[in-house]
C-alpha cells in the first residue's frame, strides 16, 4: 500500500526544493551590485522564506527584529550570536573578542572590516524590520545610524523585509530633521506568483513524483488565490488525496478563509493601508469590479500600482477587483473600515513614489559621478513633494512664483543638460507631474524652492498654525 504524504508547506519558512518563484529577485540581490534592498510584502507572502533562501546562498547575518523585543541591546546580542553561528561556515568572520557586547553598529563595522580583509561581501538580512519603529519612536537617530552604517560600508549589503508599516520610518526621520530612512534602498514588491510559477508550486514539479492536477483545476486555484503562495499551499494541503488534487468545495473555501482570519492575516494586512488606500479598496470591495477610469478619480495611478503589486487589488482587463477570493469574502463579511490604520497617507505615498523614482536612478547608474549628484537632486525633489503633501502648495508670493517659473524654464530649455531623464511623480493633492532634466539651473531652482518651503514651514510652526 502506497503511503501518500502531502508535500505542501503551510508553516515556517521554505527553502531549497520547497522554495518557488523568487529566483529572479534572489539573483538580483545576491549579485551584490546594489547595496541595499527594501522588500515590501503582506503577511504570509514569503518574506522570511526569501531571506532564508538568500542566507543559504551567500555569506549573511540574519536578524529578526521582533526577537529583540524593541530593545537595541537585544538586537546587538542577536547579531553577536549570529556572527558566532555563521563563523562555522565562514571562518573569516571576526572573533568574539572583536565584537562589542551591546553596540549593534560596532558589530556591523567589525563584520564589514573582516569581510574587507578576506575580500568578501556579506549580506545583513533583516526580518520583521517594522519592529525598528518601536525603537525609532524613542530615538530616531537609530534609523539614521543604521542606514549610514549599511550604506557607507563597501563590503556590507543589506536586505530589509517588512510590511508597509515600515514606511512610517520615513516620516519619523524627516520629522527629526534627518533624511528619509528608506532613501537609497532599492524597493521591490513581493506579490503573488504568475500563472507559470503557480503551476510549478501546485504541481510540485521540483519533486521526483509531482502531484497530479487537472489543467482546469490549476487555473481555478490561481483564479481563487491570484497566485498568493500561502493560499495555494493551504488549498494544496487540503485538497491533496492519494497523489492528486481534488476540486475544492464551498466548505473548503470557507474553512481556509476562516483559518487565515483566525491567524490575523486579513486584519493585520488591513492595518497597514492608509486612509487613502482604503478608499480604493473599499470602493472595489463594495462594487465588485470598478472600471479603471473610475477608480483613478479616487486615487492616483501610482497608488493603484502599489496596491496591485501587493495583492490588495488585481487588474482584470479594464477593471479592478479585490486581490483574491479569500480577502474579498472577508472584506464583505467583516466590514472593517472603521479599524485604525497604522500608517499615514504621506508615508504610503512616499514609498510608492520611491518606486516610481527608482528607474530615474537606474538610468544613470553607469555614471557614478552623475549618480551621486542625481541622488542629491532627487532627494531635494522628495523633500519638496513631502512638504507640499503636508502643507499644500506654497503661498503664491512673488519669490516663490519666480522660483516655479525658473523650474519650468529649465524644464523647457533645449540642449545643455548632460543627461535627459523623465520621471512621472504624481502628487496628492493636487495632481502634479514634472519632467525632470539634469542641469545646474534646475538644481539651483530646486534648492531655492526647498529653502522657501522650509521658511514657510518655520513660519507656520512659529505662528502656531
Amino acid at each position: 500500500m502506497t503511503l501518500y504524504i502531502s508535500p505542501y508547506v503551510t508553516s515556517g519558512p521554505v527553502t531549497g526544493q520547497q522554495f518557488y518563484d523568487r529566483d529572479e529577485l534572489v539573483a538580483e540581490i545576491t549579485s551584490g551590485l546594489q547595496r541595499s534592498f527594501y522588500v515590501l510584502g503582506t503577511r504570509q507572502i514569503g518574506k522570511t522564506s526569501l531571506l532564508h533562501e538568500i542566507d543559504k546562498r551567500v555569506p549573511a547575518i540574519l536578524l529578526n527584529i521582533q526577537e529583540a523585543g524593541g530593545q537595541l541591546e537585544n538586537l546587538a546580542r542577536l547579531a553577536r550570536w549570529e556572527v558566532w553561528e555563521k563563523r562555522k561556515r565562514h571562518g573569516w568572520l571576526p572573533p568574539d573578542t572583536a565584537l562589542d557586547n551591546a553596540d549593534l553598529f560596532a558589530i556591523l563595522r567589525a563584520v564589514n572590516n573582516a569581510a574587507e580583509d578576506a575580500n568578501q561581501v556579506i549580506w545583513i538580512l533583516v526580518d520583521e524590520t517594522e519592529g525598528l519603529l518601536e525603537i525609532a519612536r524613542v530615538d530616531p537617530s537609530v534609523l539614521h545610524r543604521l542606514r549610514g552604517t549599511i550604506q557607507s560600508r563597501d563590503n556590507l549589503r543589506a536586505v530589509l523585509v517588512a510590511a508597509k508599516s515600515l514606511s512610517e520610518a520615513n516620516r519619523i526621520t524627516l520629522a527629526a530633521g534627518m533624511s528619509a530612512f528608506l532613501s537609497g534602498f532599492t524597493l521591490r514588491y513581493l506579490g503573488g506568483f504568475n500563472l507559470a510559477s503557480a503551476e510549478v508550486l501546485v504541481r510540485q514539479l521540483k519533486l521526483a513524483e509531482p502531484v497530479q492536477v487537472a489543467p482546469e483545476l490549476v487555473s481555478r486555484l490561481v483564479e481563487l488565490t491570484n497566485g498568493h503562495p500561502y493560499f495555494l499551499q493551504l488549498l494544496g494541503r487540503r485538497l491533496f488525496e492519494a497523489g492528486c488534487l481534488r476540486w475544492p468545495t464551498e466548505g473548503d473555501l470557507l474553512d481556509i478563509g476562516d483559518q487565515a482570519d483566525k491567524a490575523g492575516m486579513f486584519d493585520q494586512n488591513l492595518t497597514v493601508l492608509s486612509e487613502l488606500e482604503r478608499v480604493a479598496v473599499r470602493q472595489v470591495s463594495e462594487v465588485g469590479r470598478v472600471p479603471a477610469d473610475a477608480i483613478v478619480k479616487l486615487v492616483s495611478p501610482v497608488v493603484l500600482d502599489g496596491l496591485t503589486a501587493l495583492g490588495f487589488l488585481r487588474r482584470i482587463d479594464d477593471t479592478y477587483a479585490i486581490g483574491n477570493e479569500f480577502l474579498a469574502r472577508w472584506l464583505r463579511e467583516a466590514q472593517p473600515w472603521d479599524r485604525p490604520s497604522t500608517i499615514s497617507d504621506e508615508s504610503a505615498l512616499t514609498v510608492y513614489e520611491q518606486s516610481q523614482l527608482e528607474p530615474v536612478l537606474n538610468a544613470v547608474r553607469q555614471n557614478q559621478m552623475a549618480l551621486a549628484e542625481m541622488e542629491r537632486i532627487l532627494d531635494a525633489i522628495r523633500r519638496v513633494l513631502a512638504a507640499w503633501q503636508r502643507e499644500g502648495l506654497p503661498a503664491p508670493d512673488a519669490q516663490t512664483r519666480r522660483s516655479l517659473e525658473r523650474i519650468e524654464a529649465a524644464i523647457a530649455k533645449e540642449g545643455g543638460p548632460q543627461h535627459k531623464l523623465e520621471a512621472t511623480i504624481p502628487l496628492l493633492p493636487p495632481f502634479l507631474a514634472y519632467k525632470i532634466e539634469w542641469g545646474g539651473e534646475m538644481r539651483n531652482s530646486l534648492d531655492l524652492l526647498q529653502k522657501q518651503l522650509d521658511e514657510l514651514k518655520h513660519r507656520q510652526v512659529g505662528s502656531g498654525q
